[in-house]
């Protein structure tokens, strides 16, 4: 069989899509080749995965002082996006008619969509956000809301097909990001939650290469989002760690790309600048995490209460831990809040057998998906 090639352009602010796109790659058959595209933290971890990436102009939403999304921002710097925007358009086009990749799959960049299109070739877009969420909750702005899901439904529904990496309604944690989108309805499928869980087989291997040397319950705090984000965040929980006596083992990844992957232990408490073992997940009885959808699927995929806090005005990591919060699969804090609510928050996850017996049945309707597999197939579909 000829050789396919696939390119991968991957939304780069942030690390979840890069890690779950080059995933899906990795496990392709020898029959395939694969290239991606990128920016950010996102260039910089496919790179460290020995991944052939090309470096593209960021494009994102604009960012505070203290590491939220600032709204005001966002739309002064509306029209330099655009710009940006339409220089992606026409280099991805330029890319595709260079490399003549056999298919576009494309997680969470629609220039790549655009130019696949253009270009005659197919392409599938994998994503856990259709429409853009405003902070604001007047009457107005729900429309204004309404208006712009459905122009970005036209445009994501350019893609053959569209694959929502979720559980479908109403066990959907990315359910109001997603949802009552008319223009993309008919062709969004859900194929479950896009999460490789590493295997471990004795879990006394991973607390004997920390030094957990106890029967305390295991947080494994996991800190992501841009810099100021993580280091205000960092500081926070550090202030409630130094001030509390707690009772708990604390793993803490600080989220920096490229960072030291050595731990430092002081007493109950091991540090990261980046965790190399994926295998903590499965150690740890408690994930504590932002709201990206990346990480909650996989600390739910292997059975695990989550304490989401949320960046700062981030619509999408907002709704999606508030999602987790109604299903009953842990609790969300506001950052603001987050010196306040974290203690009573881990407290409640390890008092209330309700969390426990929860997740462990979500995991299990879970684990009636292989997205894995789903994603190869329709590569096939197209490649073959």
């Amino acid at each position: 069989m000829k050789n396919k090639k696939i390119y991968f352009p991957t939304f780069g602010s942030g690390l979840g899509h890069a890690i779950r796109t080059s995933e899906i790659a990795k496990t392709l058959s020898k029959n395939h080749t694969y290239y991606f595209s990128s920016f950010g933290e996102g260039s910089i971890y496919l790179k460290e995965q020995g991944l052939e990436c090309h470096n593209v102009a960021p494009l994102d939403v604009s960012w505070s002082t203290k590491g939220g999304v600032s709204n005001f921002n966002t739309l002064i710097n509306l029209p330099k996006s655009f710009s940006i925007f339409i220089k992606h358009i026409n280099n991805e086009r330029n890319n595709i008619r260079k490399n003549k990749p056999n298919l576009i799959f494309s997680d969470s960049r629609l220039s790549p969509i655009i130019a696949a299109k253009m270009c005659g070739i197919p392409s599938i877009t994998i994503l856990n956000q259709i429409r853009l969420i405003l902070s604001i909750k007047e009457r107005r702005i729900r429309i204004i809301e309404r208006i712009n899901g459905e122009m970005l439904g036209i445009l994501w529904n350019l893609s053959n097909e569209i694959l929502i990496p979720d559980l479908p309604p109403p066990y959907s944690i990315c359910l109001e990001n997603v949802n009552k989108i008319y223009s993309t309805s008919k062709k969004i499928e859900y194929i479950g939650f896009l999460s490789n869980v590493p295997k471990v087989n004795n879990q006394e291997q991973i607390k004997n290469i920390l030094k957990i040397n106890n029967n305390n319950p295991i947080l494994y705090i996991q800190i992501s989002g841009p810099k100021s984000s993580r280091n205000n965040v960092y500081k926070k929980i550090m202030n409630v760690i130094k001030s509390n006596n707690l009772k708990y083992n604390l793993i803490i990844s600080k989220g920096i790309p490229g960072g030291n992957t050595q731990p430092k232990k002081s007493n109950n408490v091991i540090l990261f600048d980046w965790c190399p073992y994926q295998e903590i997940f499965q150690v740890a009885d408690c994930i504590i995490t932002r709201g990206g959808h990346s990480t909650i699927s996989k600390a739910l995929t292997i059975g695990k209460p989550i304490i989401s806090i949320p960046i700062i005005n981030q619509t999408e990591q907002l709704h999606n831990a508030k999602r987790i919060e109604e299903l009953g699969l842990g609790i969300y804090i506001n950052e603001n809040n987050l010196e306040k609510k974290i203690l009573v928050a881990i407290n409640n996850i390890f008092s209330d057998n309700n969390y426990i017996s929860n997740v462990e049945e979500f995991r299990k309707r879970a684990n009636n998906y292989n997205a894995i597999k789903k994603c190869h197939e329709k590569i096939e579909k197209y490649t073959t």
